[in-house]
């Protein structure tokens, strides 16, 4: 069962998480940092999605939104989606476990 279900075509709701960090259980401080969203078909390694999301008004309560294209949500399947962050050294952290999502038909 996934983890979201959404509708081919649709552009809402947006996507919202609040991402922790792993060694401390807390939501992750976000501050200087960049955070894309990432997502596949689950029998692919190539993403469909690798954009920009928004980090909320106050970046330390770990709390981000991804606005979907207009296309992000057009092919019917299975998919595997995570974040990346990216903090202020250029180093990357994502986002484990990854979480699935469904696109099913209209």
């Amino acid at each position: 069962m996934a983890d979201a279900s959404f509708v081919q075509g649709d552009s809402r709701p947006d996507l919202t998480a609040t991402l922790i960090n792993v060694a401390t259980g807390s939501p992750q401080d976000l501050t200087d940092c960049t955070v894309n969203f990432q997502m596949r078909k689950s029998d692919d390694k190539r993403y469909t999605v690798n954009a920009a999301a928004d980090i909320d008004d106050d970046p330390t309560t770990g709390k981000v939104v991804y606005s979907w294209g207009a296309n992000d949500l057009s092919v019917v399947g299975d998919y595997i989606a995570q974040f990346e962050i990216t903090f202020v050294d250029l180093r990357k952290q994502t986002t484990n476990p990854a979480n699935s999502l469904s696109v099913r038909r209209q």
